[in-house]
């Protein structure tokens, strides 16, 4: 039993780590759902992809959730990546907001969750700054 439980510590201690291509494509989502204007700076200015990744991780502070975890993340950039015909962050601005709202359509409480910790995640560092 207590091999179990160091097993279970060992597992959730572990850093989620994106490829360079995941990356930047997390950023490039991150920038659409929060556009900057003159008041606010890109989000992907801000490096949110650490924090975000640090809350997919479920520690004593942070519970990760069914809805938003590493691998249904990885699914969604991999989904996006092949409708938008190979590289979601190559496309044109106008088919990934197209292809967003379809990822909201069809998979809200994930799209729902991406952007409450997207959100919460860039004001916060907003407000630190």
């Amino acid at each position: 039993m207590s091999e179990k439980l160091q097993l279970r510590a060992m597992a959730s201690k572990r850093t989620i780590e994106l490829s360079h291509e995941e990356q930047v494509q997390l950023n490039t989502i991150i920038d659409l759902l929060i556009p900057s204007d003159n008041d606010f700076p890109p989000p992907s200015s801000l490096h949110l992809v650490d924090e975000l990744l640090h809350h997919l991780r479920p520690t004593g502070e942070y519970k990760a959730t069914l809805t938003l975890s590493e691998p249904r993340l990885r699914a969604a950039l991999q989904d996006l990546n092949t409708a938008a015909g190979g590289n979601f962050s190559q496309a044109s601005p106008e088919k990934q907001n197209t292809l967003l709202r379809l990822l909201e359509y069809q998979d809200l409480a994930f799209f729902q969750t991406l952007w409450t910790l997207v959100n919460h995640t860039y004001y916060k560092l907003l407000a630190t700054r």
